[in-house]
Order: C-alpha cells, then sequence, then structure tokens
C-alpha cells in the first residue's frame, strides 16, 4: 500500500484537536495507548504502516493479540521460537516512528498448550519511545503467574511493564490484559475473577511500587457488568462505558484503563481516556480498486486490513518528584 502518513497525520490532528478534551502540560506529560489489533501477525493483508501512523505521537503503546512473535528468540525452556514475517512487519513499522519494544518471553493462552503460533494463545507487546522512559525491571515486572496455560484464574496470563521516566521521577507499571470474551453469565463471572485476581496480586507486590494501571481488552459489555467488575480501591476512565469496538451496530465498552485512586494521582483526569475513531483515521491509507470496508462498515474486511477495536488513550502527568 501507498505511504500516505502524512496525510493521516492531518486527519489525527483534526480529530484530536476537535474531539479530544484538554490536558495540562503536555510537555510534562506521558501519553499512553491501549490497542488491541486483532489477531496481528495472521493477516498478509494487514496495512502495517497505517495502524503504525495512528499511534506514532504516543511515547508508549500496550498492544493486545499478538500472535506470534517478530524475530528469531527462545523460549524460556530453551526451544526456539518460530518467527513471524507479518508479525515481523508491524515491529518494523513501529520502529519507522522511533518505538523500541518489549515483549513477553513467550504466549500465554487457555488451552493446555502454548508455544504455538495461531490466535489460541497471544504474545503481550508494549512500544516505548526510549528517550522518554526505559524499562524499570528492579520494580514488579512480568507474567502474573508463572504457569502460562489453562490457568484457574486467568484466560490469558496478564503481563506486567514497569517503566521509569529518564529523570526518575516517576515510575509504574502497566499490566496488559485480555480477559475472556463472551456475554454469558459465566463468561461474565470469569471476567470479574479475573480482576479480581489482578487486584489480590497488584497488593501483593505495591511495596516498593504503587502505580499500577491495568489496561486492554476486557471485553467488558456494559456499565452494569463494569460496576460489579472493577476491583475494589480500582476506577476505570472508561467508567462511561464508551464504545471502543469498530463494529458499528454494538456499543460495547470493551477497553478499560482501571487505577487506583489512592495512590496513582498522575492520571490526567480531565484529558480522561480518548477513544481514537479507527475506521476515520485509516481512511485516507485506503488505495485498493475496491470501496474500502469502513464506508460502508464490512466487519470481516475492515478487520482483516486493520482490527477490530478502536485504539484508546490516556496521559500521565510526570512530577517534580516520584511519590513512591
Amino acid at each position: 500500500m501507498k505511504n500516505a502518513s502524512w496525510i493521516t497525520g492531518i486527519v489525527l490532528l483534526m480529530l484530536l484537536a476537535i474531539n479530544a478534551p484538554a490536558s495540562a502540560d503536555p510537555n510534562d506529560q506521558i501519553t499512553i495507548c491501549s490497542f488491541n489489533i486483532q489477531f496481528l501477525g495472521s493477516s498478509k493483508s494487514r496495512n502495517d504502516e497505517a495502524l503504525a501512523s495512528v499511534v506514532k505521537d504516543c511515547d508508549i503503546v500496550a498492544v493486545q493479540e499478538l500472535v506470534a512473535p517478530p524475530n528469531k528468540m527462545k523460549f524460556p525452556d530453551g526451544t526456539d521460537v518460530k518467527p513471524d514475517k507479518e508479525a515481523a512487519e508491524y515491529f518494523a513499522a513501529m520502529a519507522q516512528h522511533g518505538f523500541t519494544y518489549w515483549l513477553s518471553e513467550e504466549d500465554t493462552g487457555t488451552g493446555e498448550k502454548n508455544h504455538i503460533n495461531s490466535s489460541s494463545t497471544e504474545w503481550y507487546v508494549t512500544f516505548y519511545k526510549n528517550e522518554i522512559v526505559e524499562p524499570a525491571e528492579d520494580i514488579p515486572h512480568g507474567f502474573l503467574a508463572d504457569d502460562r496455560t489453562d490457568h484457574p484464574c486467568y484466560e490469558r496470563v496478564p503481563y506486567a511493564f514497569s517503566f521509569r521516566t529518564l529523570d526518575h521521577n516517576l515510575d509504574f507499571v502497566l499490566i496488559s490484559v485480555h480477559l475472556k470474551p463472551g456475554a454469558g453469565p459465566s463468561e461474565r463471572a470469569r471476567r470479574r475473577h479475573e480482576l479480581s485476581a489482578i487486584s489480590d496480586w497488584v497488593f501483593r507486590n505495591d511495596d516498593q511500587e504503587k502505580d499500577f494501571i491495568i489496561l486492554g481488552d476486557m471485553n467488558i459489555y456494559k456499565t452494569s457488568e463494569l460496576e460489579r467488575a472493577t476491583p475494589e480501591g480500582f476506577l476505570s476512565l472508561n467508567d462511561e462505558c464508551r464504545d471502543t469496538t469498530t463494529i458499528i451496530k454494538n456499543d460495547y465498552c470493551y477497553d478499560h484503563i482501571m487505577y487506583r485512586v489512592e495512590f496513582t494521582k498522575e492520571i490526567d483526569t480531565e484529558y480522561d481516556m480518548f477513544v481514537i475513531d479507527l475506521i476515520a483515521a485509516m481512511r485516507p491509507f485506503w488505495d485498493l480498486d475496491t470501496p474500502y470496508p469502513g464506508d460502508p462498515y464490512d466487519h470481516n474486511e475492515f478487520r482483516k486490513y486493520y482490527s477490530d477495536h478502536h485504539p484508546v488513550m490516556f496521559k500521565i502527568t510526570v512530577p517534580e518528584k516520584d511519590d513512591d
């Protein structure tokens, strides 16, 4: 596909200027995005350059649903990983915008097996600008459990990414999640249990660090479920349950940013959580001789080229001194 990132940049700036709430001093802030890219690494039609361009101005981007690793590496048990060309193309597109990445050491899923390049398991990856933050491996990080398959508490074991600003004025932990899908009572109960288990992990590991932020695809359908599922002491920036899926006929608040109000005062609550309209943002990139699948919306075609979730953004204000 043709490189139209300059067009998309203009479109995004217009969207943000019109719709994004005002924030504090942007020079003292970190912009963080959570983006579920459905089955990333499985579609040869994926427009990786377009998806990278939509988040290029963020400082950190947590991505869910990566189904295969981009490069040669080894699993923790010493066996070889099979890299995936389609995944590598997205990583290369992000690198073009100055991103470094932190990839989980293996995949995780609800079945009995992992170490497979398929949509039945997934990897966690977070991209970051290394002139803004660096990994902070002296505070809690990594998978929340040792067993990454068929776990009693998690459909996919969440992964904690810990970061610190280069001036050491702020450190924090992003817990990237992808909770159980489904609208039935058993699925809702499972999601509530998953969030409770994550909360328990946070409270067991907060002796040195207090700023833990849970983010990602929580598959929550409506406000009533969100109220029951949100762990005690946490608040979601998407407490209004704004739609974060590209499916126009649905109105599901799948994606959330949850934080502990008592401890994480650095969240810019005026900016809140901003949902980027992926359908509008991707339109300038379409250069095929077929109708753009966002107008009218064709779900299967759109998610093949892009995703079925909108990216969501929030901001953290960097204090003059770290408070924990």
